[in-house]
């Protein structure tokens, strides 16, 4: 599956900077019918485990929600224009708050990607997970081996990001996500 070759790829590039083990020992059993019966989702939660994956992106750090954790996690967030049964969260901020998340309505076999912040409603980002991905990916690969992470700023007193920064990272963005490119944006960097 194109989804899984390119979360490997993204755990890859998480590698060379932590010695985190995401592979599960062995696959998991996982509810196929809690993930909407969807094939991509089924094999990345029986494949990965998630539990300690955290993601820098310069301004802050991302959290995949473990299969062993998904439906209680879930139990944390409702949104007035969603119904329960159409969205998974399977990424927040770490500790809480600001997820990101499946939203399967009129789009079962390949969810659209939504985030929210904590007192909005969710947002389309991406198109599917793939494209999700393949974002999170590239801005994985700046932050973490062009900018070690968080010297995207200008100084260690301030909050003001390098002016080739968001430029870069929209560059490298804009083919993958097209039309979603200022949602994503402005979600990830404000």
């Amino acid at each position: 599956m194109l989804e899984i070759n390119a979360f490997e790829r993204l755990l890859d590039i998480l590698k060379k900077h932590d010695d985190g083990q995401y592979l599960a020992k062995s696959p998991k059993e996982v509810n196929s019918s809690y993930l909407h019966n969807n094939q991509c989702l089924i094999e990345f939660y029986r494949q990965f485990e998630l539990q300690q994956l955290v993601i820098e992106t310069g301004m802050s750090s991302l959290a995949f929600i473990d299969y062993l954790n998904l439906e209680q996690r879930n139990s944390n967030y409702s949104f007035s224009n969603l119904k329960k049964q159409d969205y998974i969260v399977f990424l927040e901020q770490n500790g809480g708050g600001e997820p990101i998340l499946f939203n399967f309505h009129n789009e079962n076999n390949s969810p659209s990607i939504f985030a929210a912040y904590d007192v909005l409603e969710p947002f389309k980002i991406a198109d599917n997970f793939l494209q999700f991905i393949q974002a999170l990916t590239v801005i994985v690969d700046i932050v973490y081996n062009q900018y070690n992470i968080y010297e995207i700023y200008t100084n260690d007193d301030c909050d003001e990001i390098k002016p080739e920064f968001l430029p870069k990272i929209k560059m490298a963005l804009s083919p993958i996500l097209g039309e979603n490119i200022d949602r994503f944006m402005q979600y990830f960097y404000g």
